[in-house]
Order: structure tokens, then C-alpha cells, then sequence
């Protein structure tokens, strides 16, 4: 690639190369192994870099491991903000929140294992992860209550009910692989079947004349 004069130029995107690689990288093993299990050594290795570039890139292994949970949630930030631009009613821009994130995890189907590892350790997502889940979620949460004001969605704390959405898709993602095979069941391994079934479900919960929170 040329550098147009500029002596630093070829240095720099070999720099920049070599970051995306390693972050490449670390997010299979990460997923792979977790935390712990992936050694700054066979990152290294499997980035093709010398030893000390994790320091240089990320400041420390933690450093690089944020930039992973980082990369690997932030565009469904972006999926989400997208659905919510759509033209709908409240319950609408609900739907397609659901589905934005069952998109993401067709595209990315690391990002839930990832996520769940760091709660399963008893850790709360880093500072710029949780930034994103919150704006997600906060996001998604106004649309409940604005359906909420319309008489469109039934009585109940939004977020609570926010969560309850993004549970279909997490599920689902996180336990697909593993009930197919388990029950012998090919139509688990539809996801476009199971998309369905995740919207008629939100929607049928969230309809004003959908069950209480109390379950009645």
C-alpha cells in the first residue's frame, strides 16, 4: 500500500494491522477458553505478534479482554438504534429491537457466550460494556413505556419488561446449539422459525390484555 510521502504511514497500518489481529484473535480464544484459559502467550502466537504486544496495544491482557467484549457488543448497539428509527408503533419498534438482536448473535453467535462468561464468574460487564448494555436497555425500555402511554402495551416496570425481551433472544442463541442435537429435534436448528415464535410470544405478552406481572 502506498504511503502518499508520509514516512510513518506503512508503520502505522502495520500497527493498526496487528491490533485488529490480536483482537481477532482473542475473541476465539476468549470464547473458547474464557479469561483465564487464554494465556497473552497463545494470543500472541495466534495473531502472529511478539510477546510484548499486548502491553503495547491494550496495556495489559484485562485491557485487551474489555476491547473484545467492546467490539464484540457495540455494533448490536448500532442494530438496535437502527430498529428504533424504523416508522411504527411502540409494540413495532419493540418487535424489531428483538430481532435486532437475534441478527446480531446469527452474525456474531460468540457474543453471548462472551457475555455470560464474565456473569457466570460473578463479574459485572467492564465500565465501556456496561455503557453500551445500559444505553441498549434504556433504549429499549422507553419504547415499552411509550407503548405503555398509547395503551399499547400493558401495565409493568419497563425495564423489567425489557429484560424479559432480550431473554428470548439470548436464550434461544445460547441454547439452540445445544438442544438440537440433545433432542433429535431438526426444527430447533430454524432460527428464522424461532424468530417467529420469539415475536408472536413478546408480542402476546406486552399486548395490554397479556398477563400481570403477578402472572394472573
Amino acid at each position: 500500500m502506498e504511503s502518499n510521502g508520509d514516512p510513518g504511514a506503512a508503520p502505522r497500518l502495520a500497527s493498526a494491522g496487528t491490533r485488529e489481529t490480536l483482537v481477532s484473535s482473542a475473541r476465539d480464544l476468549f470464547g473458547d477458553r474464557g479469561f483465564q484459559g487464554a494465556s497473552v502467550r497463545a494470543i500472541t502466537d495466534a495473531a502472529a505478534a511478539n510477546l510484548g504486544a499486548v502491553t503495547y496495544h491494550f496495556g495489559s491482557k484485562e485491557g485487551l479482554y474489555v476491547e473484545v467484549l467492546r467490539a464484540a457488543v457495540a455494533p448490536l448497539r448500532d442494530r438496535v438504534y437502527a430498529a428504533v428509527a424504523e416508522q411504527g408503533a411502540p409494540l413495532d419498534r419493540v418487535e424489531a429491537i428483538m430481532r435486532a438482536f437475534f441478527e446480531h448473535f446469527r452474525d456474531n453467535p460468540d457474543v453471548p457466550r462472551l457475555m455470560l462468561q464474565r456473569i457466570a464468574a460473578g463479574q459485572p460487564p467492564p465500565g465501556p460494556v456496561a455503557d453500551i448494555v445500559r444505553d441498549v436497555l434504556r433504549t429499549l425500555a422507553g419504547e415499552i413505556a411509550a407503548g405503555q402511554r398509547a395503551g399499547q402495551i400493558r401495565a409493568g416496570h419497563p425495564v423489567r419488561l425489557a429484560l424479559s425481551v432480550v431473554a428470548q433472544p439470548i436464550y434461544m442463541s445460547l441454547i439452540r446449539p445445544v438442544l438440537t442435537p440433545l433432542t433429535r429435534n431438526p426444527d430447533l436448528a430454524e432460527l428464522d422459525a424461532l424468530v417467529e415464535q420469539a415475536a408472536a410470544f413478546v408480542r402476546a405478552g406486552l399486548r395490554p390484555d397479556g398477563p400481570r406481572e403477578d402472572g394472573s
